[in-house]
């Protein structure tokens, strides 16, 4: 097969790929639960019309993260229209994003074959696939470290300043992505890659005048606002989320979320599942270590794919989307040392490269993601249904359901106990079935509605004092 046909083959391998995960975006609900959490700040932000602070509640702001992400997504929703698809395709336009940065940093270093088979590798495993449409902020991170990457290399190798000014924007977007981190994970590989090869006068050389200037236009002034409109956000942002999480692995300070403490070394038991299936050929890495052409090249790469395991295999709490940043530099990898050897097949790439989108598509078709224990938009559906005829909130006892306030738009409510139920009126009580051993108040009548996953929805009404009856959770009234 020439060569111009293997192009032609990947670029259409690559659009599959994309097009695939974009059919599906919103064919299935909010996953629980950081993505319904996530859905729900943007949704709010666009609701309250503050373009500022997220809102982890209505009057409670959420410091855990900047604003980046939240703002691409609470956009989509108000151009089209609050769904799964328009909060979930910023993840896909930011993928696409990041697949073409990687064909161009692919074709200047090599060629164009193995910038496109990075590409396909990067959105056909796990995690690169997940990242392409889910509601996170780690995508965001991504693309802005690769823009950095990417303007370092071209800077420091072939002194092109307006790419050394790009990479310097990148910094600045992940800053507003996640913060200092973003900092942290570029330079570990780009001081380390710079020690090893002694390329301090090209370090001395990048514009930092007017980069560091473009990076702090783009971060500062949102970081000086948050402070203002709700003071006491740097200190916990930047101490807390940046120092505690990673060094205290039972840090109790999380105000939004549990700790995901984890044995240390974790971290490269996720990348390999964050590269699957593709990690099964990691062997050809070493297969190929002693090849010197570019060997700079294949330096730096190896510097960015390592930089993020590292930093976080000492980190007290990570999760696996952690590993996302350092996935083009392993996608790029593996794309030259199979281009080394004699021009990958790509009868025996396409296949490996479709599995997993393919599967990811008929599990949506099937139904399969609807039935996820916090999945309740089923459930707020019923409510919505039954509230036509008996008008009442809907109330969850004892936990919160972000998948809940999305779909009911924001509507959904939770207390902590009975005594906080509206029993002046109809009202509609979702329970979990592993919770229907636990009595209700012996003054409701309660007739069941409807079952959806792991949940049952209730509507209630107080009875008439004469007609009191002890009640428990596995009997209603009709």
């Amino acid at each position: 097969m020439s060569e111009h046909a293997r192009r032609n083959l990947l670029w259409g391998l690559l659009a599959a790929i994309l097009a695939l995960r974009l059919v599906g975006l919103g064919a299935y609900p909010l996953m629980d639960t950081s993505e319904a959490r996530y859905g729900e700040m943007a949704r709010k932000m666009l609701e309250l019309d503050d373009w500022v602070t997220p809102m982890f509640n209505y009057g409670v702001p959420f410091w855990g993260k900047p604003p980046l992400s939240f703002w691409t997504q609470a956009a989509s929703m108000h151009w089209l229209g609050v769904g799964e698809f328009a909060v979930r395709l910023p993840a896909w336009l930011i993928h696409v994003l990041s697949c073409l940065l990687i064909v161009e940093m692919g074709r200047r270093e090599r060629r164009l074959e193995v910038g496109l088979l990075g590409a396909v590798i990067y959105s056909s495993c796990t995690l690169g696939l997940i990242a392409s449409g889910v509601v996170l902020t780690d995508p965001a991170l991504s693309l802005a470290l690769l823009m950095a990457y990417l303007g370092f290399w071209q800077g420091m190798r072939h002194n092109a300043r307006n790419w050394a000014r790009l990479g310097f924007a990148g910094l600045g977007l992940g800053l507003l992505a996640k913060g200092p981190l973003a900092l942290v994970l570029f330079g570990i590989p780009a001081l380390a890659w710079t020690a090893y090869h002694q390329q301090w006068k090209a370090l001395w050389r990048l514009p930092w005048l007017s980069g560091t200037l473009a990076m702090l236009l783009i971060a500062v002034p949102w970081y000086v606002l948050a402070e203002l409109r709700t003071p006491g956000f740097l200190d916990y942002f930047l101490i807390g989320e940046h120092w505690k999480r990673y060094v205290i692995s039972e840090w109790s300070g999380d105000l939004y979320g549990n700790a995901h403490a984890k044995p240390l070394g974790t971290i490269w038991l996720y990348l390999l599942g964050a590269l699957f299936p593709w990690s099964l050929l990691l062997p050809v890495l070493y297969l190929n270590r002693k090849v010197a052409q570019g060997g700079m090249f294949r330096g730096f790469l190896w510097c960015w794919a390592l930089a993020t395991p590292v930093f976080f295999s000492l980190a007290g709490n990570i999760l696996w989307t952690y590993v996302l940043p350092a996935l083009p530099a392993w996608a790029l990898l593996l794309a030259d040392s199979l281009s080394r050897r004699n021009a990958p097949r790509l009868a025996l790439v396409a296949p490996v490269a479709l599995a997993l989108p393919l599967l990811a598509l008929a599990m949506v078709l099937h139904g399969s993601l609807e039935q996820r224990p916090q999945n309740q938009r089923g459930l707020v559906t019923a409510w919505q249904r039954a509230s036509v005829a008996h008008p009442g909130p809907l109330v969850y006892l004892g936990r919160r359901s972000y998948s809940a306030e999305f779909y009911s738009a924001g509507k959904a409510r939770r207390i902590d106990s009975f005594d906080q139920l509206p029993m002046g009126q109809v009202f509609y009580l979702a329970r979990r079935l592993r919770d229907l051993d636990e009595p209700l108040p012996s003054l409701l009548d309660c007739v069941s509605l409807a079952q959806t996953n792991a949940s049952l929805l209730l509507r209630c009404q107080p009875l008439p004092v004469s007609k009191t009856l002890p009640t428990s959770i596995g009997t209603t009234h009709s």
